[in-house]
């Protein structure tokens, strides 16, 4: 599983808001740094880690709910939401398909064609979940979602991702 990344600047003394801005927004860098592997679709693991970390972000962001406006915040945590739904499916779809792969030397002959036929069901339908984890983020970008994120956490925390130290 992916390792958290730090959270670089936060100290004891750090204000609510600070605290808020510093580890929702390394938690959406964290996640955000997946992407392009999640979306190339090579390495399973890719797509994993890039679940467990929105998840992260869902737990950050409920954690620090009273440091954003509620109406906006339930935008922004819809999206998040969104995300770890769209990944979910397709990372279902990645843990069966391995799973049934192992699986399918211990099986005989007999049942191999009918094993196979479910792999290549399950593939078929993670193809489509790919085309939906583009999808979403082709949406998101469109709308410009990332510079909002950032800019909103901004604007009530104090915190810019430029204060953040660089992505790993």
């Amino acid at each position: 599983m992916a390792r958290a990344w730090e959270v670089h600047g936060l100290h004891g003394n750090a204000s609510f808001r600070e605290a808020a801005g510093r580890v929702v927004l390394t938690r959406w860098r964290e996640m955000m740094s997946y992407r392009e592997g999640t979306l190339l679709g090579q390495d399973i693991e890719e797509l994993h880690a890039m679940r467990v970390s929105s998840r992260r972000l869902r737990a950050a962001m409920d954690a620090f709910a009273a440091a954003f406006p509620r109406k906006k915040f339930q935008r922004a945590l819809r999206v998040v939401k969104e995300v770890t739904d769209t990944l979910g499916e397709a990372r279902d779809l990645d843990v069966a398909i391995e799973g049934l792969e192992r699986r399918r030397r211990r099986f005989g002959p007999d049942a191999r064609p009918g094993l196979e036929g479910l792999i290549e069901r399950y593939r078929a339908e993670r193809r489509d979940e790919s085309v939906a984890i583009a999808a979403l983020f082709d949406r998101l970008d469109a709308e410009g979602f990332a510079p909002w994120f950032e800019g909103w956490v901004e604007r009530h925390t104090g915190v810019s991702v430029d204060e953040l130290a660089p992505a790993a």
